[in-house]
Order: C-alpha cells, then sequence, then structure tokens
C-alpha cells in the first residue's frame, strides 16, 4: 500500500491532480444523469479513463487527446438536436484540428516551450468543453430512450 501513495511532486500527483481538475466537476454536474443511468456511467467513466492516461504537455499526448475529442465530437454531432448543437460540434472539430496541426509542427526540433505550454492549455480547454458537452448528451439521449414507448 505504501508505494501507492500520493507524494506532492510525484508525476502519479500531478496525474491525479490534473485529473480531478477536469473530470471531477463535470461528473458531478452530470450526477443526474449518471446515477439515473449506470450504462451512460460506465461509458463515462471509460471515456475519463482513457482522457486521464493522456497528457496534453508533449505533441504526441495532444495527439491521442485530440483521436479521443474527435471520437466524443463525432457523437455530439451525430446526436444534435438542433442547428445550434450542429455548430458547436463543427466548431470543435475545427478547433481540434487546429491543435492537432499544431502538436505536429511541434513535434519539429525547434519547438518552445511557451508553445507547447499554449498548446497544452488550449487541448485543455477544448477537453473540458467537450467532454462536458458529452457528459450531457449522453444523459439527454438515455433520458429521451426511457421516455420513448
Amino acid at each position: 500500500m505504501a508505494g501507492k501513495m500520493l507524494v506532492p511532486g510525484s508525476s502519479r500527483t500531478s496525474a491525479a491532480m490534473n485529473a480531478a481538475r477536469w473530470a471531477v466537476p463535470l461528473l458531478i454536474a452530470g450526477g443526474r444523469w449518471l446515477s439515473a443511468h449506470p450504462e451512460v456511467w460506465e461509458s463515462v467513466k471509460e471515456q475519463a479513463a482513457t482522457l486521464q492516461r493522456t497528457t496534453t504537455s508533449r505533441p504526441d499526448g495532444v495527439l491521442e487527446t485530440v483521436a479521443i475529442l474527435r471520437e466524443q465530437v463525432d457523437y455530439l454531432a451525430g446526436s444534435a438536436d438542433d442547428a445550434a448543437e450542429t455548430r458547436r460540434a463543427q466548431d470543435w472539430a475545427r478547433r481540434l484540428d487546429s491543435c492537432e496541426r499544431a502538436a505536429r509542427l511541434l513535434k519539429a526540433p525547434g519547438a518552445t516551450k511557451k508553445d507547447r505550454k499554449a498548446l497544452r492549455v488550449s487541448t485543455e480547454a477544448l477537453r473540458s468543453e467537450i467532454f462536458a458537452a458529452y457528459i450531457e448528451e449522453m444523459g439527454e439521449d438515455a433520458e429521451a430512450a426511457d421516455s420513448r414507448p
């Protein structure tokens, strides 16, 4: 058990704090759907775990995160209820394209720490926005399915 303790400043602590910073508030916000629909909870939990395993501090991690977020945006676009949701998914897809292009450029020699940090911040903001919408849409879809005869 002692080997699994979170030590301040360790990479395990950093990963846990990073996940807590973006995932926990979103899961709490989606709690009303998650508690009523365990199938939604399992899917959301799997997506959160996958996102937590990727790190946005490296260009390769950004590319992995973008791939995961693309799946969520595809889901959001496919289950959009109106034009506003469709536009929002299209905007996220464009922003993910920009992050992907930037990550590919930052893999080249000469990339600055400042540029990598800017990409990390952008990607983390997108991750929070998209994951929150994904949780909400999964819950709405589950409730809609329950209300059908």
